[in-house]
């Protein structure tokens, strides 16, 4: 039986897109924009058995994004943990946890590049849910894309989604409405057609219904995931199908990124990302991995962000 060209040409394009995606070169940060900021200088090289003032700032990232329930089951006063400032057995797990998860080296102590990854601006969803399931851990010999817990997704009904934005109060003083709309249907159309994925997508018209809604946010907002200011966390969103896109109107945000400036279109397309259901990866090349630094772009997606969206809908 012969196979239509056609169709074995959509296999070589899209075999030829995973390889150039793997291969093309990432924005590297410079050390001069890697550097630590004074407030967490003085934690560099700090390790277990050591009382450093500050080390609680440390703990309270850590618990924010999950790490704390990867350690719930060790035996600890919990509180007298999250206000001290003593590197005990706790936070050494953690710091290994995140250093495992972030493609470090697993020392368990606070070196200067796991301060450096720990500054620098991220998505808000948690890389750990409340089981203390990590949804990272670096893999050398395969793909590194994961799901939600539940592997929540859009059932196949729902493959049409329409989109719009939210009028919040809050405003950015850098994005005007018509650069975020901008921005939103080019990621929408990028994560569309690059990833082969069962999805279209277009803004809703006045009054229509609409499956993702879109808007900045400023400060706690109600929905437990407070914003906290430029360069650090940067938006967030929800599993399937909750369809929510949070963007903090205070970040530095650019569409041409400066040195001190978060790009917004890498920023939507990774909270598109979790909207279809893919949580963070270690692959640093992807979309979905959580961090990203300052004037860096991380715009396309990577093979592992593609091949994450056609494992969950395929």
């Amino acid at each position: 039986m012969k196979i239509p060209i056609p169709t074995i040409a959509i296999y070589l394009f899209s075999f030829l897109i995973l390889i150039l995606l793997a291969v093309l070169p990432n924005h590297v940060l410079s050390r001069k924009e890697l550097q630590l900021v004074p407030s967490l200088k003085h934690l560099e090289g700090c390790r277990k058995g050591q009382t450093v003032k500050g080390l609680h700032e440390v703990k309270i990232y850590l618990k924010r994004f999950g790490y704390a329930n990867v350690v719930a089951n060790i035996n600890h006063n919990r509180n007298e943990h999250e206000n001290d400032d003593t590197f005990d057995d706790v936070l050494e797990s953690e710091i290994k946890a995140y250093q495992l998860n972030h493609n470090l080296d697993v020392t368990g102590e606070l070196d200067t590049r796991t301060l450096e990854q720990m500054m620098l601006p991220r998505c808000g969803v948690p890389d750990i849910d409340e089981n203390g399931k990590s949804s990272m851990k670096w893999n050398h010999y395969g793909p590194n894309f994961k799901f939600f817990s539940r592997n929540q997704k859009w059932p196949p009904s729902k493959h049409n989604l329409t989109y719009k934005f939210i009028h919040t109060g809050a405003f950015s003083t850098r994005i005007n409405k018509q650069t975020l709309r901008y921005v939103c249907a080019r990621a929408f159309a990028k994560l569309a057609v690059v990833s082969w994925s069962p999805f279209h997508f277009r803004e809703a018209g006045e009054g229509e219904h609409a499956d993702i809604f879109i808007g900045f946010y400023r400060g706690a907002h109600g929905d437990g995931r407070p914003f906290d200011g430029p360069l650090k966390t940067y938006a967030h969103a929800f599993a399937p199908t909750d369809g929510r896109l949070h963007l903090d109107a205070d970040e530095n945000w650019g569409t041409r990124p400066a040195y001190d400036e978060v790009d917004l279109e890498s920023i939507v397309t990774h909270e598109i990302g979790h909207i279809l259901g893919l949580q963070h990866t270690s692959d640093g090349r992807a979309v979905m991995f959580p961090t990203i630094g300052r004037g860096a772009t991380r715009r396309e997606l990577g093979s592992d962000d593609i091949l994450g969206i056609r494992a969950l809908y395929t």
